[in-house]
Parts: C-alpha cells; structure tokens; sequence
C-alpha cells in the first residue's frame, strides 16, 4: 500500500482539499489512487461539479461507482436532488445505481413532507419529468401530477439517519403498488432488476428472512450486495448470530465485516478474519489503529492483520507511517502512553524494513 493514502486522509481532515488532491494524483499504485480521488470527491460534496470531474477521474469501476454513490446520498442529504440525480445516473452498476435512485426518493420523500405543504413544483426543487421517471416508483404516500409533487403521508419513524419511510393516511394502499411475488427463471436482465426491486421492498417492510431466500437465488454480484443490506439490517436489529452467518456466505463485505469488528472490538482472534472480507483500505488501518492504541504493540498480530502488504519493505513502511500518525495524536491529546506506543511501533517498522533492506 502507498503509504501517501493516509497522508491524503490526514489532509482532508485539516480541509486541505487541494493538497489532498495533489498527493492523490502523485500516487502510481491504480488501486489506491482511486480510493484517494473517492475521498477528495466526498470532500468537496458541497461544490457538486467539482465533486464529480473528481470522481470521473476514478479509473476501476467498482470504485467509481461507490464514489458516485456516496455522492449521490451527500448531494440528497444537502437537498440538492438535481445533482444527486446526475451523479446517480453516472453509476453503471444497475444495483447501485437504482440503490442511489432510492436514496434521492427518500431524502425526496422527508424534504417535502418537512415543508408541510400541500403540493411542491417540480420547478421549486429543478427537476424535470424525466427526474420524476428515474425516482419512480415514489415512496408510499407520495403523488405526482401535472409537475407537482402532492404528499398524503407521513413520515414513519425509525432508527437511523436514513431509516426513513413514507406510509399512506388511509388504511388501503392504492392498488398495484406492491408488486406480485416473482418467479427465478434464467439470467434475464429484466428480470434480475425486477426481483432485486421486490427484494428491496421486503427488506424496507422488515421481511429480512423472506428478502434473505430470494437473494440467495441471484446471481452474483447482485446476491452479495443484497445479502450484505440484509446482514446489516439484522445487525442494526441486535442479531448478531444471523448477521455473523450471512457475513460467511459472503466473499467480500466492506460495511458487514466493519460493523461485526466493531461489535467485537476485544476479540483480536475475530478481527484478522472479518478483515479478510474487507478490502476498504482505509477501514483495514483504522481498525488496525485503534487496536494498536489499546493492546500495545503485537508483531503477529500486525502481521496477520496486514495482508496487503506482501512483503517485508511494505509491511515496515506501512507501520513506520502508522506510527507517526499516532505520534501526531499523542501530541495533540499529551497522552504519554500513545507515545510510547508510537515509538515501539516506529520500531518495529524500522527493524522489519532494514531487515527486508538487507536481504535484498
């Protein structure tokens, strides 16, 4: 790993958006420079057209489409639903990209609800038609007609920031508007996208068991992204067991294995096998981090923990940069015991890296 990642990290934490940016692009390693151009993108969130030619830079599409749509939900959360639409489009993963759509409808859905009107111009919120195609269905409770949007709902109350949903004042819901059990039957696109919505709205109405069946008979890596929400959803209900379950069905899970370490931040024996899982460079440091500031200083355990870094001159370069960023935090906070951790893990570093100097 380029140790110049974590320098673009400490550079956005400091504002410096712009420097960040210029380290980022310094970066030769393809993989890491694109996760950098993901960070100064989500930095620079309030400047949209900014934001996405920095994003477009993002070579690997898997990155860029997670970019896009962190984007998209910045851009939502601020209400700014035009440009979360456009960088919502720009996704070219069909999952992701109707995850996004989803995102803006909702951020959509409590916007004009909070306004506490009776109808809201497409004009008011400068979207089109064509908007309104991309955002529909639209949340329960929501009606558009003759460029108006008219809320005949509430806002239903759950935990979570974005835990939101729209339900109808009336008992009956309008007719047609949940959609009939589907039906596997082959690769068809159509069909892939059609049964990934029905999973969706199980998962928003609480079925997660229901949801969790039909996702396990989709191809990849529509199953995965699916079973992934799933297991969060149980982990956020305080199911741990069933979420640990669906985290061994997966081959890769970013936000599942995060979330169990954090569940589990004392068990050093789970966390190199959750970190298995996670290949968001940043989340794999930071969780190395913290538990270096706790336990002290465990070559095995950085070892076993450390799996991107192949070989000795990396894995020393790797731990000579942690400690340094942990040196910046003792002095910030005058906290002794930090430094000290920060000394023997410089160390530890510069043994490793001379070690590897000297066989080669």
């Amino acid at each position: 790993m380029d140790t110049k990642l974590l320098t673009v990290k400490s550079l956005l934490a400091e504002r410096k958006r712009e420097e960040a940016l210029n380290i980022a692009e310094d970066i030769t390693d393809r993989y890491w420079r694109d996760y950098a151009f993901k960070w100064v993108a989500e930095a620079y969130a309030e400047n949209p057209e900014r934001a996405l030619e920095i994003a477009q830079r993002i070579v690997a599409p898997t990155i860029r489409d997670e970019a896009l749509r962190s984007l998209s939900y910045l851009f939502s959360k601020a209400g700014n639903f035009k440009a979360a639409l456009e960088a919502a489009r720009m996704i070219t993963n069909q999952f992701t990209r109707k995850k996004a759509f989803r995102t803006v409808s909702n951020y959509l859905a409590k916007s004009i609800i909070q306004k506490g009107v009776s109808e809201v111009r497409l004009s008011e919120l400068d979207l089109t038609d064509r908007d309104i195609e991309d955002l529909k269905p639209l949340p329960y409770g929501l009606a558009y007609k003759d460029g108006k949007i008219m809320p005949g709902a509430k806002i239903l109350p759950i935990k979570g920031e974005m835990k939101m949903g729209i339900i109808p004042r009336f008992e009956k819901r309008l007719e047609g508007r949940t959609p009939p059990k589907p039906v596997f039957a082959g690769e068809n696109t159509e069909k892939t996208e059609y049964v990934s919505e029905y999973i969706l709205k199980l998962i928003d109405g609480g079925d997660l068991e229901g949801a969790r069946k039909l996702a396990k008979g989709l191809a990849e890596p529509m199953r995965s992204a699916l079973l992934e929400e799933i297991g969060m959803r149980y982990l956020k209900r305080g199911n741990v067991e069933t979420a640990e379950k669906i985290f061994e069905e997966l081959v890769r899970a970013d936000m599942l294995g995060a979330a169990l370490i954090g569940v589990h931040p004392e068990d050093e024996n789970r966390i190199p096998y959750y970190l298995s899982k996670v290949y968001n460079p940043a989340t794999r440091l930071l969780v190395i981090y913290e538990a270096t500031k706790r336990k002290g200083v465990r070559e095995d355990f950085l070892r076993r923990t450390l799996l991107w870094a192949t070989d000795e001159w990396k894995l020393g370069r790797i731990l000579k940069f942690l400690a340094f960023e942990m040196l910046n935090e003792a002095k910030r906070t005058g906290d002794d015991g930090l430094r000290k951790t920060s000394k023997s893990l410089f160390e530890l570093g510069k043994r490793i890296e001379k070690g590897s100097l000297i066989k080669s």
